[in-house]
């Protein structure tokens, strides 16, 4: 069974490692990075995080100061060609630290040997895997209540203060981690250690909601372009879809069994299983929203660990004392995880290996013959990276002009009449229609204007380019330009064969 286990976990460290190895791409790793890029680089330049949104790229800027601030910090030290490695060291830094502050809770909890079950565990979790290199402020502010739960677990004098600092902090990487706060303040009440409970709260409050007050003096349109998506758009299906996906980790069914015997070994497991618990429920909660990722789940998978791998050491045991279980229980886990994660492996190591094409280095080849062609036009993506191709993009990101357009909050008339001016030189969409949790990424009214004014030309790596109805001088060496990279022509329009973007 153990054997097992391990097999699996090895097979999602290789996974893991493929995911890393896309460090030095080009392209994104994930939907949304070159948004979160573009204020980064922004920040860096003009010293503003929160910038007008009725200037163009016209969207707010939502996400927490911190996550800008702290992936600014690479471009300000040296000036890299790829600027998405700075920042993508960082999120793969803050995920090595989450690891780390896992295997260092379940050393203090279990037996030392335990930490090796819990670093298999925590890298054997599929869902992370994609996100180890995406800009977003989820490690860093995982790592933080983490350490909370850590600081909280030592008998140091220090350890209380120091929680309270971590967990108020780890609020400004993302405003609702807020579990590290309630779980500690929660335990030390339950407990009744009144000084502790003061002491922890008073400084998780005032690191938390005082440096958030310093940033609003500085930054004044911070809170309504952070809040800009709420009240949220609710999607209950695409809810439920999430949270079947999280609840499919192994982490969570031998949690679960780990909780069984929680209640026998102390008030630091209640700790633990708190934080798990407050942490699921607060992802479930915020997760209705259409915007919500599978992210949203990672603090309560990471804080299932420990429970996990007591879960993992009771089923090894009780494997050894009843034939049946281990068996039976061998032969469940090999069929429906370790086999299928086992043969992923495989084929995508093997793919990597054998390069061609979906190489890194190909890939960034194809990307620098794209921009060659497209530096110095005026440019209209609904591709969030190729926007970056114009210093001045006039629309960095579409999900969210369309999640906000459905809120009522964003008039896109600004966009919509420059595109019916034929005032850009190409415009780019994705080849095939996109959407997410039933909102589409180009909005109806933004699709209409496009199919108005432009026509589609060709289709180079998923992409689609559009080029003026109206002849101009631009349009045909454009066009002969992009012929050279390979780009496909697309059949003329109403055809069969052609492509519906």
């Amino acid at each position: 069974m153990a054997g097992v286990f391990i097999v699996w976990g090895l097979a999602s460290l290789v996974l893991l490692w493929l995911h890393a190895s896309n460090l030095f791409v080009l392209e994104e790793v994930g939907h949304g990075d070159s948004y979160i890029l573009y204020d980064v680089m922004h920040f860096q330049k003009a010293g503003v995080i929160y910038r007008d949104p009725s200037q163009p790229p016209y969207l707010p800027a939502q996400y927490s100061p911190m996550v800008y601030v702290l992936y600014s910090l690479p471009g300000r030290v040296a000036v890299s060609e790829n600027p998405f490695v700075g920042p993508r060291l960082l999120v793969l830094t803050s995920f090595a630290l989450c690891v780390a502050v896992v295997i260092s809770i379940v050393c203090t909890l279990l037996p030392r040997w335990a930490g090796a079950w819990g670093a298999l565990l925590t890298c054997s979790v599929a869902s992370m895997g994609g996100w180890v290199l995406q800009l977003r402020g989820d490690f860093p502010g995982i790592c933080l209540n983490l350490l909370a739960i850590r600081l909280l677990l030592s008998h140091s004098r220090l350890g209380v203060p120091l929680a309270g600092v971590c967990a108020g902090l780890a609020m400004h990487f993302k405003m609702t981690l807020v579990a590290g706060l309630a779980a500690g303040s929660v335990w030390l009440l339950a407990q009744r250690r009144w000084r502790d409970l003061a002491e922890f709260a008073a400084l998780g409050t005032i690191s938390s909601a005082g440096l958030y007050l310093l940033f609003f003096a500085r930054e004044p349109r911070m809170l309504s372009q952070m809040l800009a998506l709420s009240p949220g758009v609710v999607d209950v299906s695409g809810w439920l879809k999430l949270i079947r996906q999280a609840g499919s980790e192994v982490v969570v069914p031998l949690a679960i069994l780990g909780l069984s015997s929680v209640a026998f070994r102390g008030s630091r497991w209640a700790l633990v299983a708190a934080f798990a618990a407050i942490s699921s429920v607060l992802a479930g909660l915020l997760e209705l929203q259409a915007g919500g990722n599978v992210n949203y789940f990672f603090e309560a998978l990471f804080a299932a660990v420990p429970l996990a791998v007591l879960g993992m050491i009771r089923f090894i045991a009780l494997g050894r004392r009843q034939e049946i279980i281990a068996v039976g229980g061998t032969a469940i886990f090999l069929v429906l995880f370790c086999l299928p994660r086992t043969s992923d492996a495989y084929g995508r190591l093997r793919a990597r290996l054998e390069g061609g094409s979906n190489s890194v280095t190909s890939r960034n080849q194809a990307f620098r013959m794209l921009e060659q062609v497209l530096r110095g036009h005026r440019i209209f993506s609904t591709v969030p990276r190729l926007a970056l191709f114009d210093p001045a993009p006039a629309l960095t990101e579409p999900y969210l002009l369309t999640y906000q357009q459905r809120l009522g909050k964003f008039d896109p008339r600004p966009i919509l009449k420059r595109v019916h001016n034929s005032e850009f030189d190409v415009v780019i969409t994705a080849a095939k229609r996109e959407s997410w949790r039933g909102l589409p990424h180009i909005a109806p009214d933004l699709r209409d204007a496009i199919a108005a004014a432009y026509q589609p030309y060709c289709v180079v790596r998923g992409a689609m380019m559009h080029l003026p109805r109206r002849p101009r001088p631009e349009r045909s060496v454009l066009a002969q330009d992009l012929a050279k990279i390979g780009c496909q022509t697309v059949p003329p329009e109403g055809t069969a064969g052609s492509i519906s973007w």
